[in-house]
């Protein structure tokens, strides 16, 4: 299995917090989202890493060259960032993770390993990790589940509140063959149709719409927040601080 995160946004809602700094290295409790994301990973077991970069990229390559743990780095750079959403910086790591399971990540998240690693250890070979106790909103790229099962229906931003059952936290596991699927989606809509500013969630729900199986594992019980915000980051800050007091406090 190979570790994708995708780091090319040039967080422009994030400003001017990321007037000069991409948004992954900006610190929570005194590490960089990037450095957590990384001691997760390496901590995962992985020994490979495909980072998909643009927006200040020499900033996040200068930061893994000190910060490496021990992991082993290809960067892929999504020149078109500044115009692209993140179907296009993933379907840029086609010809590198291609046959293989991936575990895909969001650079703009803060999670913990124990979600990471109930992920892992799920038995569904395409699974994504939700937290049903998220507060959803319009920008909450939720989840709708067929009945009482945890294979997942619906998955996107406009999907309805009222029957979501959580918000999709920003880390997935895809096997090969999803992975083959969801490329061959993407190249149709990027290079054919010329579709470049939709979310790569489009084309996982067009996998779904025609039933491909995808399954939700829900991992509230670890705090996880992705920042698209200053107001994301400043209660991504406090929702860390109490989330680490309560863990020092219980040794």
């Amino acid at each position: 299995m190979i570790a994708v995160v995708l780091a090319a946004g040039s967080s422009y809602r994030m400003r001017p917090l990321t007037d000069h700094m991409p948004k992954c290295l900006l610190p929570i409790e005194g590490k960089p989202i990037l450095e957590q994301i990384l001691q997760n990973i390496s901590a995962g077991g992985f020994t490979d890493v495909l980072m998909v970069t643009g927006y200040q990229e020499q900033m996040i390559q200068e930061y893994i060259q000190a910060h490496s743990h021990g992991l082993n780095y290809r960067f892929i750079t999504n020149e078109i960032y500044a115009t692209t959403s993140d179907s296009v910086s993933l379907y840029k790591t086609k010809p590198y993770a291609q046959g293989q399971e991936i575990f895909l990540v969001d650079a703009d998240l803060w999670f913990y390993p124990g979600a990471m690693n109930k992920l892992l250890r799920a038995p569904e070979a395409d699974i994504v990790a939700i937290n049903s106790k998220s507060h959803l909103d319009e920008e909450a790229v939720k989840v709708i589940l067929d009945g009482s099962s945890s294979r997942i229906v619906e998955m996107g931003k406009p999907v309805d509140i009222s029957r979501s059952v959580g918000e999709a936290v920003g880390i997935r596991k895809f096997s090969a063959a999803y992975m083959d699927r969801l490329y061959r989606v993407l190249e149709r809509r990027i290079v054919k149709e010329r579709i470049l500013d939709q979310v790569f969630e489009c084309s996982v729900q067009e996998l779904l719409d025609h039933g491909v199986p995808l399954y939700a594992v829900d991992t509230c019980e670890w705090p996880s927040i992705e920042m698209d915000t200053p107001e994301d980051y400043f209660r991504a800050q406090k929702l860390v601080a109490a989330y680490e007091a309560t863990l020092r406090r219980n040794g």
